[in-house]
């Protein structure tokens, strides 16, 4: 009879501490929650600086296209304007033979040459015109654009300081719930604490599931009613046949 009413009061100090330890478990899988929330969150911001970054520069490479083309203007205006000397400077040489010639015919002659030549070189100067007329208004085009991409530069740098200010935040209220996540696991039996961390880190940051409509709310698997059972005795950590998570009912 004693024997009997040892092995009860075992069976019961081994079920409250069972409780117990569900209890720290369900406790620490609520702060863990929270703190891989605020992780992912963490993760995420610095892939959205690069974001916009990534995005203004693109923006920047339609203005430093527009720089490229009024350079390739720049250096044919060059050309044409190397190319309009040496016509004049033909022209003057032909200029001064004209009065060195004997005859009418080879005046008229070179009046004629002399003409031609100017005719070409005034159509070099209308080349010129049209290319700096293009490249001024190629140099509107730039000014409005570099105006545009100062606006989107400062928006990038407040949404950056925003950014880095929402992660600073975010990283105090991590390491507090961290602070208190250390103190509460102080309370937990290390083996099945073990086993708890294994299944957080496998399992995205939830080890411990409830167990609602039957149903594992990790996996969403249907639990037959005998592990229900299981799980409501309390007599040991029922696992999910499924995903493997430590299965709890919620009071």
């Amino acid at each position: 009879m004693a024997s009997q009413k040892l092995q009860y009061v075992v069976r019961k100090m081994t079920q409250i501490n069972l409780e117990e330890q569900i209890k720290v478990l369900v406790e620490l899988q609520g702060l863990d929650t929270q703190i891989f929330k605020l992780d992912r969150e963490l993760a995420e911001i610095p892939r959205e600086i690069r974001r916009f970054e990534n995005e203004f520069s693109e923006k920047t490479k339609s203005l430093k296209a527009l720089e490229e083309k009024i350079k390739m203007l720049q250096v044919k205006r060059k050309e044409k304007e190397v190319d309009l000397e040496s016509r004049e400077a033909g022209i003057k040489k032909l200029q001064s033979q004209l009065y060195q010639l004997k005859t009418n015919k080879e005046y008229s002659t070179m009046q004629q040459e002399i003409d031609r030549a100017k005719a070409d070189g005034s159509n070099v100067e209308d080349e010129i015109i049209k290319l700096l007329e293009e490249i001024d208004i190629e140099n509107k085009k730039v000014a409005l654009e570099k105006d545009a991409l100062k606006v989107e530069e400062n928006k990038m740098t407040q949404e950056k300081a925003r950014l880095l200010g929402i992660a600073k935040e975010k990283e105090a209220q991590a390491a507090a719930l961290r602070q208190t996540r250390d103190e509460a696991a102080k309370a937990a039996d290390r083996t099945m604490l073990s086993r708890y961390d294994r299944i957080l880190k496998s399992k995205n940051g939830l080890a411990m599931a409830a167990v609602k409509g039957d149903a594992c709310q990790g996996c969403y698997r249907v639990m037959p009613p005998q592990v229900i059972n299981e799980i409501r005795m309390k007599q040991d950590i029922i696992f999910c046949g499924n995903c493997a998570r430590m299965l709890y009912i919620e009071e």
